[in-house]
C-alpha cells in the first residue's frame, strides 16, 4: 500500500504541456468565426532562394509601419468591443492592428507557425495588450501598434509580460514563453 501511495503522490497531478496550454482569448474565437481562413494553418509559401534574411526583415518592418499608420488609433475606453478584432479597419485597438499585421504576412507567404498572437501584459500600466509575434530563424520578433520599430522579444520582455500567446497552430495557446 505504501508504495502505491508513493506512486500517486510522487507524480504531478498534471503532465507538463497541460501545465502550459491554456484556452486562447475569446476574442480570437470570435475573430476566427468571422476570419476562418486566418485561423487555419498555413504553410511556408516564401521563395527562400530569392529572400534573404535582411529582405524579410525589411518587410516585417514595412507591413508593421504599413499597418501602424493605415489604422487609426482608438482609445481603449472609446473602441468598440475588444472582442470584434477586424482586419484593416478604419479605427482599432491593439487586437485589429495584431490580426492586420499577421493577415498581411500569411498572404506573402509567412507560415502561420511563424506568427503567434500573444497576449501581454505592459509592465508600466497592468495594462492587457495585443501583439504579433515573429519568429524568423532563431529570433522571435515583435510587431506592435505602440512601436515604431520591429523589436526582437529579448528587448521587449522589459515592457511586457506574455500572459498567452499562439503556441505554432493557431487553435493551440500557450503560456510557455520557452516555447518561443
Amino acid at each position: 500500500m505504501l508504495a502505491i501511495m508513493y506512486c500517486v503522490c510522487s507524480q504531478p497531478a498534471y503532465s507538463h504541456y497541460e501545465s502550459q496550454a491554456v484556452a486562447p482569448p475569446l476574442s480570437f474565437s470570435q475573430f476566427c468565426l468571422q476570419y476562418p481562413e486566418d485561423c487555419q494553418r498555413h504553410d511556408d509559401r516564401r521563395i527562400r532562394d530569392f529572400r534573404s534574411s535582411i529582405q524579410r526583415w525589411r518587410e516585417l518592418a514595412q507591413i508593421n509601419s504599413t499597418v501602424n499608420f493605415g489604422i487609426a488609433p482608438k482609445d481603449p475606453p472609446a473602441s468598440r468591443n475588444d472582442a470584434e478584432w477586424q482586419i484593416f479597419p478604419y479605427e482599432g485597438n491593439c487586437g485589429d492592428y495584431a490580426v492586420t499585421k499577421r493577415h498581411l504576412l500569411l498572404r506573402s507567404g509567412w507560415p502561420s507557425s511563424a506568427l503567434l498572437l500573444a497576449e501581454v501584459m505592459i509592465r508600466a500600466t497592468g495594462e492587457h495588450h495585443l501583439v504579433l509575434l515573429v519568429r524568423e530563424g532563431r529570433a522571435v520578433l515583435v510587431l506592435d501598434n505602440l512601436s515604431p520599430v520591429v523589436t526582437p522579444l529579448v528587448d521587449a520582455l522589459d515592457r511586457y509580460v506574455i500572459v498567452r500567446a499562439e503556441s505554432g497552430d493557431p487553435q493551440r495557446w500557450t503560456r510557455d514563453v520557452t516555447a518561443f
